[in-house]
């Protein structure tokens, strides 16, 4: 008997905005839906036009559709859905943005060696977390038969262009794509010295008169309430959480989650229930991160924390009396 239960639940979850002096406009909230999840971009208004809001909105709008055209698995004719179809070993060009993203997964894949890798995608579609068909876990001998063509040195990266060494490669840019498209719209409505950009749970924020409170969810898949384990200011940084609480199912009472390790073709088993990453630099960098120390061990993690600038990080672990262990890097905020 299978039961399946997928949660799609933000990480964060915005508390409340507190100002430090009262202005006299109203801020500005924009929302809607994207990536599967939903975007929220909140902001003063610079004047009383109504035409500036609905502006912003379909430049919005417009980032979010080129930046899913190029890099959206649910997308047949997207960009990489086509080169995910390619069967072939010839150069296929790429888009500026998906230039950017492929180059920082380069980074992290080095830093991480190799615990962070784009090639997942078929290890995901195996273990029923892509848009593919699914009906039950995989077997050892399905899981050997793809981790032969999972390794993200299995592509040949040039700038412009990318091609396989393998035609049966296949990438997944989730971990990554979310903190772009934060990014880019945060670039784009920098005028405001006031910004919240937030998609799925990654965010990124621009501060002067603001301060923005941001709960950090408590990491339990029983967690139906948004309770929240953590609140800190989020301001002129970024933050992005990955957990096992947002994406999972349970079959004869055995449960899986989406965060593959690609070492072992397998999801991450261990009592870690969330990690936030805080990044001075992009929500790409934080987005990227998060992902990657969730499959690391919080040894290789902390070592890579307290090398990187400007990167705090917040591990949340689940102890054997069900009870929470919060482990933090040296310059994260404390409650």
């Amino acid at each position: 008997m299978m039961t399946l239960a997928k949660k799609l639940a933000l990480l964060l979850l915005v508390l409340s905005l507190f100002s430090c002096s009262t202005p006299q406009k109203e801020i500005v909230s924009i929302k809607g839906n994207t990536m599967g999840t939903t975007y929220t971009v909140k902001f003063f208004p610079l004047t009383e036009n109504k035409s500036e809001v609905e502006e912003n909105y379909e430049l919005i709008e417009k980032i979010l559709k080129n930046i899913n055209q190029q890099m959206s698995t649910y997308i047949p004719t997207s960009e990489i859905s086509r080169f995910n179809k390619w069967q072939s070993t010839d150069l296929f060009s790429i888009s500026y943005d998906f230039e950017k993203v492929l180059e920082k997964s380069y980074k992290y894949y080095y830093l991480s060696k190799g615990q962070y890798d784009i090639t997942v995608m078929p290890l995901v579609n195996l273990w029923g977390f892509g848009p593919d068909k699914f009906e039950s876990p995989p077997s050892q001998a399905e899981i050997d038969s793809v981790m032969v063509f999972i390794g993200q040195d299995l592509i040949e990266f040039n700038g412009e262009t990318i091609s396989k060494k393998d035609p049966r490669v296949q990438i997944d840019l989730s971990s990554i794509a979310k903190g772009y498209a934060v990014d880019k719209i945060f670039n784009a409505l920098n005028k405001y010295e006031d910004l919240f950009v937030e998609i799925g749970g990654e965010i990124r924020t621009k501060s002067k008169l603001k301060d923005w409170k941001i709960g950090i969810n408590t990491p339990s898949i029983l967690n139906f309430q948004n309770d929240v384990e953590q609140i800190i200011s989020l301001n002129n940084i970024s933050i992005a959480t990955s957990g096992n609480y947002r994406n999972f199912y349970v079959i004869d009472e055995k449960f899986y989650h989406h965060e593959i390790n690609p070492k072992t073709g397998y999801p991450t088993s261990s009592n870690l229930g969330s990690v936030s990453i805080i990044s001075n630099k992009s929500c790409l960098d934080a987005d990227a991160l998060s992902t990657m120390f969730y499959t690391t061990s919080i040894e290789l993690s902390s070592g890579i924390i307290e090398s990187l600038d400007g990167v705090e990080s917040l591990s949340i672990f689940l102890n054997e009396d069900e009870k929470f262990t919060k482990v933090y890097s040296s310059g994260f905020p404390k409650n």
